[in-house]
């Protein structure tokens, strides 16, 4: 199990660090927030893998952190309800991901598990998940996805202005 969280945190802390690189220096509340979030994520399993801890415990204590903070930002409105909705379900995937055997011992969950994670990997990258049994949960495929995804809320609030703009070209294109 330390092993699996361990490998799962160095590989998302190697992609995920790339989106926040370059962060602009002056954002509105909301883009402010949501990378704020972001950078909470990176930054905790970063230094996880930093310190080679891990395990249950101590990730479900950093996801459950992290979710407080989300719905303490959606409460203020300084989240939108797509990045609210996206960056939801990253964290319920990555908390999928790590339940282990003495938290669901007849593997009941497991069907549902493998379904969603497969889901979030195909959503995500495109390409659909060839996950290995249920003990495993093909943490590299999930950790890939879970930096993918941190890359593109990134790209997201960086470009909410510019979504404003597109969306009246295309609705002009639709008046011709």
């Amino acid at each position: 199990m330390f092993r699996k969280i361990f490998i799962f945190g160095c590989l998302f802390v190697f992609g995920a660090n790339l989106a926040l690189a370059e962060t602009p220096p002056r954002t509105p509340a909301e883009e402010e927030a949501g990378l704020a979030l972001l950078e909470s994520l990176v930054l905790s399993f970063s230094s996880m893998a930093e310190k080679g801890t891990g395990g249950y415990e101590i990730v479900n204590d950093v996801i459950q952190n992290l979710m407080s903070d989300l719905k303490k930002a959606e409460e203020e409105k300084k989240v939108d309800p797509v990045f609210f909705g996206r960056y939801h379900r990253m964290l319920v995937i990555i908390k999928l991901a790590i339940i282990d055997t003495p938290y669901d011992p007849e593997g009941i969950l497991d069907v549902f598990i493998v379904r969603e994670l497969k889901d979030f990997v195909n959503d995500v990258t495109g390409v659909g998940a060839d996950l290995p049994p249920p003990e495993h949960r093909g943490v590299g495929a999930i950790a890939g996805a879970v930096a993918e995804e941190v890359l593109n809320l990134h790209i997201y609030l960086e470009n909410k202005e510019k979504r404003a703009s597109l969306i009246e070209y295309y609705q002009s294109l639709l008046k011709k």
